[in-house]
């Protein structure tokens, strides 16, 4: 059965890359054989196969016997997923009793005062996955599970394609969201409603607002084709913001 990569989000959110992804499942469908075979089976240059077969054999998802002078390589079972989360597991825990005496230490020198608004840049798909994992985070931690978003219909494309799952996490975290939608598309689920505005002709309105907590993130996209993202947290702004969002929202059916 043929399956796409968005189907192996899981394995790479536990820190595997795409093609580290590709070998691993060709392994698995091939049997073992040689990094020749993997490399034709994963439609993967042989230099970059073999880097990847290190990584996995470093996280115990690939084995390999010696037969002659050439290495023979097989997949492990994919149970040893299990073994790679609780590791996972153990490392975020650990993490975590460290940064409960790390983040008061770094409170303590951060140089904005309160009421000063702290700004923050971000490029790149990379940037723009900091800033919804910081979306799931803030809102997490609200009495309210809930945020705002402005949506532009040229921007959408752009907004989940490093962090396909962003939506199934917000569901599964119990958050909602408000849409105001500029333009066609998008729908309503369980967790969201959604309210839209037409498109003026000939428009360029390439942004998407979100506002939540005391922040608001402004994302955007370069002439290059490059997403880009400015997050500015100060409690007057995103209440302003707020207000602006639900007077609108209060006229649109």
């Amino acid at each position: 059965m043929t399956r796409s990569m968005d189907d192996y989000t899981t394995l790479q959110e536990l820190g595997l890359k795409e093609v580290e992804v590709k070998v691993y499942t060709a392994l698995l469908e091939s049997g073992p054989t040689s990094i020749r075979g993997i490399a034709a089976a994963a439609k993967v240059n042989r230099g970059t196969t073999y880097e990847a077969l290190k990584s996995l054999a470093e996280a115990g998802l690939v084995a390999y016997t010696r037969k002659g002078e050439r290495n023979k390589y097989r997949a492990e079972s994919p149970e040893k997923i299990y073994d790679l989360i609780a590791e996972k597991r153990r490392t975020l825990t650990q993490l975590e009793t460290e940064a409960r005496s790390l983040v008061p230490s770094l409170m303590a020198i951060s140089r904005h005062g309160l009421g000063e608004p702290a700004v923050r840049f971000y490029e790149d798909d990379e940037g723009i996955v900091v800033i919804l994992r910081d979306v799931l985070h803030t809102v997490s931690q609200l009495p309210r599970k809930e945020y705002y978003a402005y949506s532009s219909r040229t921007l959408r494309k752009y907004l989940y394609r490093r962090f396909p799952n962003f939506t199934r996490r917000r569901i599964d975290e119990g958050i909602f969201v408000k849409v105001i939608a500029v333009g066609e598309g998008g729908e309503s689920d369980e967790s969201s409603e959604r309210r839209w505005i037409p498109e003026p002709p000939a428009s360029d309105l390439s942004s998407y607002t979100l506002v939540y907590g005391n922040k608001i993130a402004l994302i955007s996209v370069s002439p290059d084709d490059t997403p880009y993202g400015v997050v500015i947290e100060q409690p007057g702004v995103a209440a302003m913001q707020r207000l602006l969002f639900e007077t609108l929202w209060s006229k649109l059916r």
